[in-house]
């Protein structure tokens, strides 16, 4: 598949999409083929507005850390594990509807899971890195991110090397000096592992 029939595929399931509420979708972004590939969740509502992965909160959060180690975004892929937003809708007492994110079902991650590996197939990267439980749990047999962040795995099935890390997002929800000091490590680790994996691959 090439990327185009990426996009025009999750369009169409997106689309096509009745199981429950969702609020638009987005491809991944980044070049192809790429060293590093990172796997969020799913889209939120600015991801859906720009029509790209990790730009708001949790982005800028994200490309300080990339910066951190040296990396510039144009360099990185980011794509998610659900490509549509999953939404849950709710009226509140004055009747006024409110919109929120959900995380992706499983079965809504199946629904993309071949255009992933597609898309993983195309990107041909040194290392995937996971960003939460979602895609870990998608490309890994790991079940919790507490067990496995900041380690290099190989993923015998797709024959890669996946390195499993908090999402950005976590920062905001717990904010306490150790979780931010461990999570500055991962990135230190992520930046050796890569490191690691360029000069075996050359």
């Amino acid at each position: 598949m090439t990327l185009e029939e990426i996009k025009d595929a999750i369009k169409n399931i997106s689309d096509n999409y009745k199981e429950d509420h969702i609020g638009g979708w987005i491809t991944g972004d980044g070049p192809v083929p790429c060293d590093i590939l990172f796997v969020g969740e799913a889209p939120g509502k600015t991801e859906v507005e720009t029509g790209k992965p990790f730009v708001g909160t949790a982005g800028k959060t994200f490309e300080n850390y990339l910066k951190s180690i040296g990396i510039s975004r144009k360099e990185i892929r980011i794509t998610n594990t659900c490509f549509f937003r999953p939404i849950k809708k709710k009226l509140s007492k004055n009747g006024r509807e409110t919109i929120s994110n959900r995380p992706p079902k499983t079965s809504e991650i199946n629904l993309f899971r071949h255009l992933l590996d597609e898309e993983i197939k195309l990107a041909n990267p040194k290392l995937i890195v996971t960003l939460g439980n979602v895609p870990l749990k998608r490309l890994t047999t790991f079940s919790s991110i507490g067990s496995c962040h900041g380690e290099l795995y190989f993923n015998e099935e797709i024959k890669r090397y996946i390195f499993p890390m908090y999402h950005p997002s976590s920062l905001t929800y717990n904010r306490s000096e150790d979780f931010k000091d461990m999570y500055s490590k991962d990135w230190k680790k992520l930046s050796e592992a890569l490191k690691k994996l360029t000069t075996q691959q050359k």
